[in-house]
């Protein structure tokens, strides 16, 4: 096993829904029981994207795009979950692109005065599949930080599209039921693997991908 050290985190706060907390909590608990060793608790004060960039990360929830640019000589892939959503598929989904009203993208993309409401400029559901299904980069974009905030921003009226995680839009879909009631799926994005689990030990790649599939195999982490 490869021990933490007390400056060693684990992240699993990409989706930080206050129902998935426990949910979360208890993933990792049987994930380090499989392990061996890890920290004790997950790290939920300093969250994406600065925890991505921590100096010992031992495991980390990321985002396709920056796995691929700004983490690719700090971090490695371990794998993905394979998530229980509409549009989920081995490991792999689309983004539900969304707008205020049913008018179809096809007719939206272009439109004079078009706002698009993106959560981060290096979101690869967000921004860069939305770019994808838009044939290039949209006229006019409001940045809100998450995809919660986007889906408020089309609600309120700050934008009339926005691509939305389809993990995010299934909880959304829960939690916030007054806000995606509101919304009309207008179109989706190309289909992009889920977000990755990462680490910046290299040499625990192996390890760490076994216990995760272990935990998720585990009837005490169902």
């Amino acid at each position: 096993g490869a021990p933490a050290t007390p400056s060693a985190v684990v992240s699993l706060a990409m989706y930080p829904f206050a129902s998935l907390r426990a949910a979360t909590d208890t993933l990792w608990s049987v994930a380090r029981r499989h392990l061996g060793w890890g920290p004790s608790a997950l790290e939920w004060d300093q969250l994406p994207p600065a925890v991505w960039y921590h100096d010992d990360l031992v495991l980390g929830q990321a985002c396709g795009w920056p796995l691929v640019t700004s983490l690719a000589d700090r971090v490695a892939a371990i794998g993905t979950f394979d998530f229980d959503v509409p549009g989920g598929e081995g490991g792999t989904y689309q983004s539900v692109i969304i707008g205020r009203d049913s008018t179809p993208l096809d007719r939206i993309v272009g439109g004079p005065g078009v706002v698009v409401a993106v959560n981060a400029f290096d979101s690869l559901s967000g921004w860069v599949s939305l770019q994808h299904v838009w044939g290039g980069v949209p006229d006019q974009v409001v940045h809100t930080g998450s995809h919660l905030d986007s889906v408020r921003a089309v609600v309120d009226g700050h934008a009339e599209v926005a691509s939305i995680d389809a993990v995010s839009w299934f909880h959304i879909c829960r939690e916030e039921p007054r806000l995606a009631s509101a919304l009309h799926i207008i179109g989706s994005g190309p289909r992009v693997p889920c977000l990755p689990l990462v680490t910046s030990r290299v040499d625990s790649v192996a390890e760490l991908r076994d216990a995760l599939a272990a935990a998720v195999a585990d009837p005490t982490a169902r």
